[in-house]
């Protein structure tokens, strides 16, 4: 079980992440989210990070320049939200994770979208982000309603990374329904009503919630 914390916005949360020894780092590049980063405030960040944590660029309907920035800016994966364009599969040279919020209409459309990818392009997809209706809300969905259609084919040669409300009091009880590769958090660790920026002590809280539960699954 890995664990990617998003929505990173100052050079003190490196420290944060790096003192949990997490795997992912999100920036959010979306002018309408509350946690959007500049490239020039995203490279302070980035530069105090580990090296072994990976750098997550999430996007939304992105351009393939916009991309192709991104990958110059140094960015392990580039995560879109919203129109994944097939030129972007064509000519990125980084793994792309497909984010899918979890509404029927959106989920039914984008598994025939992905099925009728070109083989070399649904290579490239590695990850599938599953979150809930509203991307960036800090709400959940029915994990036990949707467990079934969650574990369907498309799931076998990616990576399943669970989003959408996530927190310390209920990550175990997602990772048990849902048995996921990756959880992702943002709100769930940020302490602040009016503001954002995440808090060290929720950080660790939910680090330790997933160690636990991994280590109540092999008892």
């Amino acid at each position: 079980m890995k664990i990617k914390i998003c929505g990173i916005t100052s050079e003190k949360e490196a420290d944060y992440l790096n003192d949990n020894k997490v795997d992912f780092a999100g920036f959010v590049f979306y002018e309408k989210s509350k946690r959007n980063i500049t490239i020039d405030k995203a490279r302070l960040i980035m530069d105090g990070l580990n090296s072994s944590i990976k750098k997550v660029a999430v996007m939304v309907s992105p351009t393939l320049d916009e991309v192709l920035k991104k990958e110059k800016d140094g960015f392990d994966i580039i995560q879109i939200h919203g129109e994944l364009k097939e030129s972007i599969l064509d000519k990125t040279r980084k793994e792309v994770w497909c984010a899918i919020n979890l509404s029927d209409e959106e989920y039914e459309e984008k598994i025939r979208w992905l099925n009728k990818l070109k083989p070399n392009q649904y290579a490239k997809i590695t990850g599938i982000v599953i979150d809930s209706k509203n991307f960036g809300s800090g709400e959940t969905f029915d994990w036990q309603r949707n467990k079934d259609k969650l574990k369907e084919k498309v799931f076998k040669d990616k990576k399943f990374i669970l989003a959408g409300g996530l927190n310390s009091d209920n990550v175990s009880e997602a990772i048990s329904i849902l048995h996921p590769d990756i959880v992702d958090v943002s709100s769930g660790v940020e302490a602040y009503i009016d503001k954002i920026g995440k808090d060290k002590r929720l950080i660790d809280d939910f680090v330790l919630a997933v160690k636990q539960s991994l280590r109540a699954d092999t008892r």
